[in-house]
């Protein structure tokens, strides 16, 4: 009998390896098996032999761990901080699929910010999350740049495309990468070798800044939103077709149909509403059913979920999923055969949910609308629409809407008067116009449709005891809720103390300012006092919605929560067994994803706003010396942020381009006066101004104070003028108004960026 055969089992040796909250070393799995001195030496090598088949790592200090584990000590960046405080971090290095969860502990005396990386101590508490102690925080540079090449003294320099940057970077001269005066470049800063200033080498070049679709590349790059699909993903689709109605509700002879925006290309919805045989009405909801075809473990799942969400752009969708699932399969095309999963939902005169049901089903469109048709139709202009559809058919819908709409104002969800920017392009893909755009009727109907099958499909989960991946809305925070009660108290209002809030207290004081002017500040005051709606597997309801449970099931072409939802009820339509992860296929840890799937949430929210941006501003590009209307929307202790041309964009007037005096911010952080002069810029106000400077690459409008004879002061400090005080400002720029929340809806994504109030 050998030596090996008193050692425990390879298996037996993995398991415990992965079981280690932190590395062991080979003493520690030694003991862990009550193994003697002189059977350490054949464990070393039995160690060794697993190392050299990839099941385990060596690590620093002679430890072992498993293949994807993380390094006991390991450098990572902290992404964000939750409420509790904790840092969110993933490491710096990287990392093969989706990566690690981590909770870093601070501490008083090291608190880094979010960006920032740190030496940290890591143990494992399950699969891929671990917990960790900061060991140093080092130092915070950013390396990555991006932005225009222009000449300047002793060569290129970049111009970065972050606002407020003024560093001046040279540009390494004699690159690998060439480029030229106008060209829209990433770059690595390099190490400093001097203190004359700092030196970057270009790495990518984007192209020529003024070319169509170079704010679309450029946001892409920026936000590191993966566009391009891989082989193995595209492989999958190959020989993809609609099945066969067998093992379905075969439901093609319903009258559905989908209502979208007229440049919509995916049909991922369709509706019908009949009226209930005992009063009320009963309506379906038919979502592609994408489960069918992106299973779980494919490439296909494994993109979509890294991908995490379809990214809107003014002139580009990055999709989740590739345009043969997408824009075809995936697609409720009409008049042609498709799979759905189907929401039948039933409703009394109230709009009150009696019950509902799901199945799979094979539906065919009847008609593909557009919202403007619908509305015209209900507005009454039947004679000049043409709808190839019966009347009937539109009438239930809105009959049922008509009670889903009494049910909402029953429960009265938040009521946010925020409209959303479009961008209109020409052919040659530049902007035309920037239009403020409101919701009508027809997009409340679907809106209110997909609400009541997200909450039925959030209850039959949550009633069945599966897991579910909720979206969740959090109440405000206390200290926010502080900030918005000064800002109340200055125009007037009141906001009660001392309460629980709801979101009718909201909507009473958003009805005190309404066509006041002070109706556009405290709309985003109050949006900028809410949470931030994210997806979790806790359910801790939906503030804004005034809902208790709800779910996104809606749009699985460009959500992967919502494809998780459709998986969980497929398993549950199936009677299988609730599997260890609840989804069925391929073990995933729910709460890693939902983080994931919150970020790219936001990564996508971030780069829709930033390229609308650029597109306001390159519209302004000709205003440059004009006099333009604006109104104040947010004051800091540098200036005031406009709002110019009724929102299309947003400008930036410098306090030193008011006539010289000491201003100082009041109270409120919403209005700064002059001490000798008396002038006073505030939020809400009206004013005319100067356009001086417009910087497209990043979003930049310059604006200067035009007085009462129509004159402007000249940028720049003059002699004798004195400067503002800093102070903290409690006034924002209404561009960042929505990232507070960080949500879409589906009518407010087809042209990006939008500042509705809808949390869905």
């Amino acid at each position: 009998m050998s030596e090996e055969d008193d050692l425990p089992s390879d298996q037996a040796i993995l398991d415990f390896i992965d079981e280690c909250e932190t590395p062991p070393s080979v003493k520690e799995v030694a003991r862990a098996f009550d193994l003697p001195q002189e059977l350490r030496a054949p464990l070393r090598r039995k160690l060794k032999s697993l190392a050299e088949r990839g099941a385990i790592a060596h690590q620093a200090g002679r430890k072992v761990a498993s293949p994807e584990a993380l390094p006991e000590v390991t450098v990572v960046i902290i992404r964000k901080i939750d409420r509790n405080g904790s840092l969110l971090a993933v490491p710096a290095a990287e990392t093969d699929g989706t990566p690690p969860s981590i909770r870093i502990f601070p501490e008083r005396r090291r608190r880094p910010r979010p960006g920032q990386q740190v030496l940290a101590r890591l143990r494992r508490v399950s699969g891929a999350r671990y917990e960790g102690r900061i060991i140093r925080v080092l130092e915070s540079v950013q390396r990555r740049l991006f932005g225009t090449v222009t000449s300047g003294r002793g060569g290129l320099i970049l111009q970065q495309t972050t606002r407020g940057a003024r560093d001046t970077i040279m540009l390494e001269k004699h690159g690998v990468i060439p480029c030229r005066e106008g060209d829209l470049v990433e770059a690595e800063l390099l190490p400093r070798r001097s203190y004359l200033g700092k030196t970057a080498r270009v790495v990518d070049n984007i192209g020529p800044a003024d070319s169509p679709g170079a704010f679309s590349t450029l946001a892409l790059a920026e936000f590191e939103i993966p566009h391009d699909f891989g082989e193995a993903a595209i492989a999958e689709t190959d020989g993809m077709k609609v099945p066969p109605a067998r093992g379905r509700a075969d439901l093609r002879d319903m009258p559905f149909v989908t209502i979208d925006g007229a440049d919509a290309r995916d049909f991922d919805d369709a509706v019908l509403a009949e009226p209930g045989d005992a009063g009320g009405w009963v309506i379906r909801v038919a979502i592609a059913d994408v489960a069918h075809y992106v299973r779980p473990g494919s490439a296909l799942d494994c993109e979509a979920r890294r991908r995490g969400n379809s990214v809107y752009l003014p002139d580009r969708v990055v999709p989740m999923l590739p345009e043969a699932l997408s824009n075809d399969l995936c697609s409720l095309r009409p008049k042609e055969p498709r799979t759905a999963m189907v929401a039948e939902i039933t409703i009394d005169d109230s709009g009150e949910m009696i019950s509902h049901r799901f199945e799979r089903a094979l539906i065919r469109s009847a008609a593909r609308l557009t919202y403007d048709q619908v509305q015209a139709w209900h507005e009454g202009q039947r004679d000049e629409v043409a709808i190839d559809i019966d009347d009937g058919v539109l009438a239930n819908l809105f009959g049922a809407w008509q009670a889903l709409d009494v049910a909402r104002q029953a429960r009265e969800p938040l009521a946010l008067n925020l409209k959303e920017r479009r961008v209109f392009l020409d052919d040659d893909g530049a902007p035309q116009a920037i239009v403020q755009h409101a919701q009508n009727d027809s997009q409340r109907l679907i809106e209110d449709y997909m609400i009541a099958a997200n909450v039925a499909a959030a209850q039959t989960l949550t009633r069945a005891t599966r897991p579910c991946v909720y979206r969740v809305h959090d109440q405000p925070d206390p200290e926010k809720m502080d900030a918005l009660r000064d800002l109340v108290d200055a125009v007037g209002a009141k906001l009660a103390r001392g309460q629980v809030l709801r979101p009718r207290q909201f909507n009473t004081l958003l009805a005190h300012v309404n066509g006041t002017p002070d109706e556009t500040m405290i709309n985003g005051a109050v949006l900028r006092s809410q949470a931030k709606a994210v997806y979790s597997t806790e359910n801790i309801g939906h503030f804004g919605l005034s809902l208790n449970q709800y779910a996104h099931f809606t749009s699985p072409i460009r959500r992967y929560s919502d494809l998780l939802v459709h998986r969980a009820l497929v398993d549950l339509l199936a009677g299988k067994t609730l599997p260890k992860d609840g989804l069925g296929g391929g073990a995933i840890d729910l709460i890693d994803v939902c983080t994931h799937i919150s970020e790219t949430e936001a990564r996508a929210a971030s780069a829709e706003r930033r390229t609308v941006d650029r597109f306001a501003a390159a519209l302004f590009a000709g205003q440059k010396g004009r006099v333009v209307k604006g109104a104040v929307v947010g004051v800091t202790g540098a200036g005031a942020f406009v709002s110019l041309e009724d929102g299309a964009a947003d400008g930036f007037l410098p306090a030193r381009s008011l006539p010289d005096d000491y201003y100082v911010l009041d109270g409120s952080g919403m209005r700064m006066t002059g001490r000798h002069n008396g002038l006073s810029v505030g939020i809400g106000d009206a004013v005319d101004v100067l356009v001086v400077e417009v910087t497209p690459v990043n979003g930049g409008i310059l604006l200067s104070y035009i007085d009462r004879q129509g004159r402007s002061r000249p940028q720049g400090k003059k002699a004798g003028a004195k400067e503002i005080p800093r102070q903290e400002s409690k006034g924002i720029s209404c561009l960042q108004l929505a990232q507070e929340i960080g949500i879409t809806t589906k009518v407010g994504v087809v042209h990006a960026s939008s500042n509705q109030g809808s949390l869905r």
